[in-house]
């Protein structure tokens, strides 16, 4: 599948339609004037969580939710312009990566703080627990939305290792950050680290395997497909339709139960495929 004239992807293969069409074009014209301005993509991506931050908090707001829902759009473009823009002028890096991460998570402080305080005006102080396990339950998805797309870029679309993505790095602070971001990824992920770690063992001085390599495209494209359900478009999705409906506490409601249930879809899915590798080793 060829990738679209002048779009700086990092996964084209793997990406939603609303981002090939939408966020990444936009996130394009964003990255080409910050560009310009020599702004870098932390720049970029601190002036996203801003944003996102900013629309999290008009959700308190019944009069103002969709001009929030609007604000949380422009974080989405924006989070795509980050990355573009660091694709564009060579500067693409883990540290990125978890800052990016940072910004994201930042923005749902803002999304179900704001939900509560919209629902206390109206009496909801019980939906406090049921906000927290669905924080809890959104963390849990962000971390497999990003596990298996990061393993898919490494392994089938970069073609290499873990070490060697990651040597340009030197030992400190950040390179602990990342391995306990990672390490909590891994605990969640059922046997796919089996699958990372037989690859490895196979490649040759950090370079995958051709043969591994296209097994694991065959084997786990359609699954990490199946994971981009469970990332930010979805919820910014179901949070403009409540928005519009005036009912943004139904948020947790759909954190909890249909979110929920596509979680352990998707694992089950998931831990088919993992089966399937190992097995054909």
């Amino acid at each position: 599948m060829a990738e679209p004239s002048g779009l700086a992807f990092k996964a084209y293969e793997i990406e939603e339609l609303a981002d090939v069409h939408f966020f990444r074009p936009l996130g394009l014209i964003f990255a080409r004037g910050a560009r310009v301005l020599r702004l870098t993509p932390t720049t970029v991506t601190l002036v996203a969580a801003a944003v996102g931050i900013a629309g999290g908090v008009l959700l308190s707001s019944e009069r103002l939710a969709l001009g929030g829902f609007a604000l949380l759009i422009l974080h989405g473009i924006l989070d795509s312009s980050d990355g573009q823009l660091a694709r564009l002028t060579g500067q693409v890096s883990e540290a990125g990566r978890i800052l990016d991460g940072v910004g994201g998570y930042v923005t749902y402080v803002a999304i179900y703080s704001a939900i509560l305080v919209g629902a206390a005006r109206h009496g909801g102080v019980s939906l406090v627990p049921w906000a927290l396990l669905a924080a809890v339950a959104n963390i849990v998805h962000a971390q497999m939305y990003d596990y298996h797309r990061s393993e898919y870029i490494r392994f089938a679309i970069a073609g290499v290792t873990r070490r060697e993505s990651l040597s340009g790095l030197r030992p400190g602070v950040l390179m602990r950050v990342l391995g306990v971001y990672e390490a909590a990824q891994r605990r969640l992920a059922g046997r796919h680290p089996e699958v990372a770690r037989a690859i490895e063992t196979r490649a040759v001085r950090g370079i995958v395997r051709p043969e591994d390599r296209a097994r694991y495209r065959a084997c786990f494209y359609w699954p990490v497909r199946g994971w981009n359900l469970l990332g930010d478009n979805t919820r910014f999705y179901a949070i403009g339709v409540l928005a519009w409906l005036h009912h943004l506490e139904w948020f947790v409601t759909f954190m909890l139960v249909p979110m929920n249930a596509v979680l352990v879809a998707l694992w089950l899915w998931q831990a088919r495929a993992d089966r399937r590798f190992l097995a054909g080793l």
